[in-house]
């Protein structure tokens, strides 16, 4: 038909797509991996084998994704209850309910790597990722370079995304997932066979347009350029701003867009999927823009994104940005001592602070007079004013 495809080849995305083979062929070749009991390799004897690995325990669908069906298991006791809801879920989500069960890293972080391979023997990395802020196992924020790296670290997980690429004679982009311990191990995750969310990061470090690369490559073009030629300045944060209330549990929020004003400035970057006048549903993703923000260095992009998140207007709809301003400005996110559990650990970061009791009292007596019955009243015409008719002075 003369329709090119724009990504990997189906084989890479049949194997990547499927957890328990790719995890299967990443250790094959050589690349670290979690401590594991997989069913596919003996459905009958699963659950006695998961019960080998050392707790704490992830239970994963072979198929997952975005954190479905995903339970940690601190107690045995649980385990083959916790199996079951997992193993419900992954069918209900993915219409497939096979699991694989690995170690769980306590309070590690999420660290990913971009790469891009032309199907031809060129593969480079486009550096790192760190996606540690979640919440129900789902990004909020990504940042790059990762705070958590030293130029030894990046140079070893950069370089094991891009050998594991290498061994699938990759083509076109992809993100390479790490779980990523405290004292500095990591673990292949997953690999993600498509652009991520979260790219615009990593073009504005860069200057590599990533969706143009994946032009060029399905093309049939190769790379033209080696791994020394990706080089990286400055720091940037992305930001997914959601339809949801962080203090209600992050429960998804519904309603029409009033008024939408995106911030602007020096760095600032707005990718959006709604305009005012539109109406955020309970048909989609509540992600409805991604704010992302280039600095000099990231205390400078985390003084960016502050005033950027305070300029963000849109009404009609809750959102989540004044959560995202709690959280950037907690210290240990300013450190950037973060993981993945930060902020089940850090509640107070997604409760709504109190109102001082008298800007209380103006936003109650503010709502009270645009209320009908108060309207009429201020509106009414005195009685003997009306009288009056027409009559003038």
């Amino acid at each position: 038909a003369g329709i090119r495809f724009i990504g990997p080849t189906p084989q890479q995305i049949d194997l990547m797509g499927d957890k328990v083979r790719a995890r299967n062929f990443v250790e094959k070749a050589g690349f670290p991996v979690a401590p594991s009991a997989i069913e596919d390799d003996d459905p009958a004897t699963f659950n006695a084998r998961a019960r080998q690995v050392a707790l704490p325990l992830l239970i994963k669908p072979s198929a997952g994704g975005g954190g479905k069906g995903m339970r940690i298991v601190r107690d045995l006791a649980v385990l083959d209850a916790e199996i079951e809801r997992a193993r419900s879920e992954g069918q209900r989500y993915f219409g497939d309910g096979r699991l694989y069960v690995e170690r769980y890293i306590e309070s590690p972080r999420h660290i990913e790597v971009q790469v891009l391979g032309d199907g031809q023997g060129g593969v480079v990395h486009v550096f790192e990722r760190e996606c540690s802020v979640q919440r129900r196992f789902q990004k909020i924020v990504e940042e790059t370079p990762s705070p958590a790296l030293s130029p030894e670290l990046r140079e070893k997980i950069c370089e094991t995304a891009a050998g594991i690429a290498r061994s699938l004679d990759y083509r076109n982009a992809g993100t390479v997932e790490f779980i990523f311990g405290q004292g500095g191990e990591f673990y292949f995750l997953e690999m993600n066979t498509r652009l991520q969310v979260e790219h615009p990061v990593t073009e504005e470090i860069t200057g590599i347009d990533l969706v143009h690369e994946q032009l060029r490559i399905a093309a049939g073009e190769t790379l033209g350029y080696d791994q020394r030629a990706v080089q990286s300045s400055g720091h940037a944060i992305e930001f997914r701003i959601y339809a949801e209330d962080a203090a209600r549990g992050y429960t998804p929020t519904t309603g029409p867009i009033l008024v939408l004003h995106p911030p602007t400035g020096d760095g600032v970057r707005w990718d959006s999927g709604v305009l005012q006048g539109g109406e955020v549903t309970s048909a989609f993703d509540p992600m409805i823009a991604k704010l992302i923000i280039r600095g000099a260095d990231r205390n400078d992009a985390i003084r960016k994104a502050d005033k950027a998140l305070k300029d963000t207007v849109l009404l009609g709809c809750k959102t989540n940005t004044a959560f995202l301003r709690r959280l950037i400005a907690h210290p240990a996110f300013v450190s950037g001592d973060v993981h993945t559990g930060f902020l089940d650990a850090n509640p107070q970061i997604a409760a709504e602070p109190e109102l001082p009791a008298e800007t209380l009292q103006v936003l109650l007596a503010a709502a009270a007079v645009s209320t009908r019955p108060m309207r009429d009243i201020a509106d009414a015409v005195p009685d003997l004013h009306a009288a009056i008719g027409g009559w003038r002075n």
